[in-house]
């Protein structure tokens, strides 16, 4: 689903309302703040930084407490889609997935206020970044980063309510396929940084010309 948000007028000083925060694709493993920062152009083989960027272009949204259910791989334990803090889902788990939740104490969303006038910038005054946006015609634009904080990465299971939806039960210990006790936490590799990236909404990055333009979502592909 795209992402639905409008830019604010930059006289505007008053907070954000946390019901402008758009609907962001899940990576498929938390990352450190650093290597997703909002703005940063991506594709399947490179990421690159922009300079021109200040923290004037950005809007700021936080919230206490965060909750999300997830499903993941099982396998490589890659996480595959996000549900929002609900407590059923109308979808059942597919072969070879498990259910999770992530619970943060925080969450702050960084937003483009104006993702094409960004781009635009981007592609008139930094020459490194409009070379790597010529070389990588699969590139997209990160407009809006979530990240959180002291985030706990929990299993869940799903119980069949009989109508057509699972509740989300959180694990405080369970048992593997094999019958043996796991732990009910998610085998995460920390991050090393205070906040962990856990959303982005990325754009494709448009030739239009000798100018550049924004297209449709392109999730979180490039971080599998």
């Amino acid at each position: 689903m795209a992402a639905k948000y409008s830019r604010r007028p930059s006289h505007l000083s008053e907070p954000l309302s946390p019901s402008i925060i758009p609907e962001l694709s899940i990576l498929p493993h938390p990352l450190a703040t650093d290597a997703v920062p909002c703005g940063q152009l991506v594709s399947r083989t490179s990421k690159q930084t922009p300079t021109v960027l200040h923290d004037r272009d950005y809007d700021d949204i936080g919230t206490r407490w965060y909750k999300d259910v997830i499903f993941f791989d099982s396998a490589s334990g890659a996480f595959v889609e996000s549900f929002g803090g609900t407590h059923l889902v109308e979808k059942p788990l597919a072969a070879g997935q498990e259910a999770g939740t992530i619970e943060a104490e925080e969450q702050r969303v960084r937003l483009l206020k104006d993702p094409e006038s960004s781009l635009k910038r981007i592609w008139a005054e930094d020459d490194t970044a409009r070379k790597w946006i010529r070389e990588n015609p699969d590139a997209g634009f990160v407009v809006a980063v979530r990240s959180v904080s002291n985030a706990s990465y929990k299993r869940a299971r799903l119980v069949d309510t009989g109508l057509k939806s699972w509740e989300v039960v959180r694990e405080v210990g369970g048992e593997d396929k094999s019958g043996r006790h796991r732990d009910s936490g998610l085998d995460i590799k920390p991050t090393n940084s205070k906040l962990d990236v856990v959303g982005v909404v990325v754009r494709r990055i448009v030739m239009e010309g000798d100018d550049v333009g924004l297209g449709g979502e392109l999730g979180a592909e490039y971080w599998k």
